[in-house]
C-alpha cells in the first residue's frame, strides 16, 4: 500500500488527469481534484476532476478498505454531479457541502450528495466507520441546516456553528445531525 491520496481545488485546465478518469476536463471556475500517487511518488495511479460550472473545493478525503475515496468540501455549483437517489439533490444555498464517494480506480462516482441549508455551508473534515457510514464536520452559516430530531443542539446559536452530520453508507439518508456552538463564530475541522 503506501499510496498517497490528495484532494483540493484547481482552476488549471491542464491539471494532471489520467486516461479513463471520471471527469477529464475542468468543468467550472474551480473543480475538486482527486489524485492517487504511487507509494514511491513516481507515478499517478489516477487523477480526476470532479465539479460543475461554478466553484468546487475539496477539503478532506478518507479511504475505505477497498480503496474507494470519500471526499467532502464545498460547492457553489447547481450542476455538481449528484446521485439520483441522494440525500439532497439540489444546492440550496450560496455554497453547500458535498459528500462524494469515488470508486477505487477514479473512474466513477459510487454516490454523491449535497448537504446544507439556505446560506453557506462548508465540509472540512470527514471520517468513515466500519459500516461505511460517513461523518463530516465543518461550519455552517445556515439556520436551516439539516438537523435530526432530538439532536444535541437544534438551532444555530451564533454567526457560524459547528455541525456534525452522519450519513448512511449509500448517501441517501442522515443517521444524525447536530449543531454545536455558542454565540460567536464556531467551526469544526
Amino acid at each position: 500500500m503506501g499510496n498517497a491520496y490528495i484532494t483540493g481545488q484547481t482552476s488549471s485546465t491542464d491539471y494532471d488527469i489520467t486516461p479513463g478518469s471520471f471527469q477529464a476536463t475542468l468543468g467550472g471556475i474551480t473543480d475538486v481534484f482527486v489524485t492517487k500517487l504511487n507509494s514511491t511518488g513516481t507515478a499517478l495511479l489516477y487523477s480526476t476532476y470532479i465539479g460543475g460550472s461554478m466553484a468546487d473545493l475539496g477539503y478532506s478525503i478518507v479511504l475505505d478498505a477497498s480503496g474507494n475515496a470519500y471526499i467532502t468540501g464545498e460547492t457553489r455549483s447547481n450542476d455538481y454531479d449528484i446521485s439520483p437517489d441522494a440525500f439532497q439533490i439540489t444546492c440550496d444555498g450560496e455554497a453547500d457541502i458535498f459528500v462524494t464517494k469515488l470508486n477505487s480506480t477514479g473512474s466513477a462516482l459510487l454516490y454523491s450528495t449535497y448537504i446544507g441549508g439556505s446560506c453557506r455551508d462548508f465540509g472540512y473534515g470527514i471520517a468513515l466507520d466500519a459500516s461505511g457510514n460517513v461523518s463530516i464536520t465543518g461550519l455552517t452559516y445556515s439556520t436551516d441546516y439539516d438537523i435530526s430530531p432530538g439532536a444535541f443542539q437544534t438551532t444555530n446559536d451564533g454567526y457560524t456553528d459547528v455541525f456534525v452530520t452522519k450519513l448512511n453508507s449509500t448517501g441517501t439518508a442522515l443517521l444524525y445531525s447536530t449543531y454545536i456552538g455558542g454565540s460567536g463564530e464556531d467551526g469544526g475541522y
